[in-house]
C-alpha cells in the first residue's frame, strides 16, 4: 500500500510517517489518496480537516504537538480476488499499542456524563418551574376567593351597607 498526502495542494508526502512541519494559523482540508499494491483495486480518497489551532499535547519525551485525530475506515465492497485473499487471511500489520491522543472510549464517557448532568439540570430546571407554577396558581386560587368574597360584600351594598373586611369600618 501506497499513500500520498496533499495539503493545501502546496504540500505532497509520499512515504511514511506523513508529516509536515510549519508555523501559523489556520485549518484547511487535507486530501489522502491511498494506492494498492494490487493495481487493480481502485485507490481510494479520504478527507482529513486539519486544524492547527487544536489544544496541543505534551508527548512523554517533552516535546509538544497539535493533535486532532479521528476515526475513520475503508470499506471494500467488491475486493479483487488477491485483494480479499490479503484481507481474509493474512494478520496484517498490527497497530501500535500506544493509545491515540484522543482518547476515544474515554471522550465517549465524558460526553455522556455531559449528556446526563444536563439532563439533570434540565429536570431540576422543569421542576423549579412546575412549582412555581403550582405556587402562581395557588395564588390566583386565593386570589379568586377574595375577590368573590369582595363581590359578594358588594351585593350586600345594595341593602345599604357595605363592610371593608381590613379596616372593620361599615360603610353606609
Amino acid at each position: 500500500m501506497n499513500g500520498m498526502f496533499n495539503f493545501a495542494s502546496v504540500f505532497s508526502d509520499r512515504k511514511p510517517p506523513y508529516e509536515v512541519t510549519e508555523t501559523g494559523w489556520g485549518e484547511f482540508e487535507i486530501q489522502i489518496r491511498i494506492y494498492f499494491v494490487d493495481v487493480n483495486e481502485k485507490p481510494v480518497t479520504a478527507f482529513h480537516y486539519l486544524r492547527l489551532f487544536q489544544p496541543q499535547v505534551t508527548l512523554p519525551n517533552g516535546k509538544t504537538m497539535v493533535a486532532a485525530e479521528y476515526y475513520d475506515e475503508i470499506v471494500f465492497q467488491e475486493p479483487t480476488m488477491p485483494m480479499y485473499k490479503v484481507l481474509s487471511h493474512l494478520e496484517g500489520r498490527k497497530a501500535e499499542p500506544r493509545r491515540f491522543h484522543t482518547d476515544f472510549p474515554f471522550v465517549r464517557k465524558r460526553t455522556q456524563e455531559m449528556i446526563n448532568n444536563a439532563r439533570s439540570e434540565i429536570n431540576k430546571e422543569i421542576q423549579d418551574l412546575m412549582d412555581s407554577l403550582k405556587a402562581a396558581h395557588d395564588l390566583i386560587g386565593k386570589y379568586s376567593k377574595e375577590v368573590d368574597s369582595l363581590e359578594a360584600a358588594a351585593g350586600n351594598a345594595e341593602d345599604g351597607t357595605f363592610a371593608y373586611e381590613n379596616s372593620g369600618q361599615t360603610a353606609v
